[in-house]
């Protein structure tokens, strides 16, 4: 199903003022900023908003998210971005560094799509790892190999499940 024009016109004026308060947030309001700034947050809104209308005429599954899993997801990532951030910051701090990295391989459930995205890229965001899908299996950067990895990811595995109210999560 297309969206209308309105429809479309309605997406990509939200995205441009999103992407005009980040730039004005970025840059403090400074007005200088604007010449250089306006072509990215343009360019930035049209991609968006055609990168999501792609989505939903592929897609007409969609479904809305469970909103009270989004909020234990949130709650999970910013505790664990805390966390995160701490072991990385006292890692730095001791000589010599207390890493033992690994590229370790966790077996996804979730199905491929969205969720299998925001659960690669929320593993990214955290301090400490990089994450990328790979064959089915989530393939993780991790400073200490001897960590508590594969629990964390169970655990975040079965809260972006939750907010795709996916079965079995």
């Amino acid at each position: 199903m297309a969206l209308s024009a309105m429809a479309f016109a309605a997406a990509l004026t939200r995205r441009l003022l999103v992407f005009a308060l980040l730039w004005w947030l970025l840059t403090s309001g400074q007005p200088a900023a604007l010449p250089f700034g306006a072509p990215f947050v343009i360019i930035a809104a049209l991609l968006s908003t055609g990168a999501y209308v792609r989505t939903r005429r592929e897609d007409e599954r969609w479904q809305p998210v469970a909103p009270l899993a989004l909020l234990r997801l949130i709650g999970f990532f910013l505790w664990h971005s805390l966390l995160g951030g701490i072991d990385v910051a006292l890692r730095a701090l001791r000589w010599p560094l207390p890493l033992t990295p690994a590229l370790i391989d966790y077996p996804l459930r979730l199905p491929p799509g969205p969720a299998t995205v925001l659960m690669s890229g929320l593993v990214s965001l955290m301090p400490g790892t990089l994450a990328m899908i790979h064959a089915g299996r989530l393939r993780v950067h991790v400073l200490d190999r001897h960590g508590r990895w594969h629990r964390d990811l169970e655990r975040l595995e079965q809260r972006v499940g939750a907010v795709y109210r996916l079965p079995g999560f």
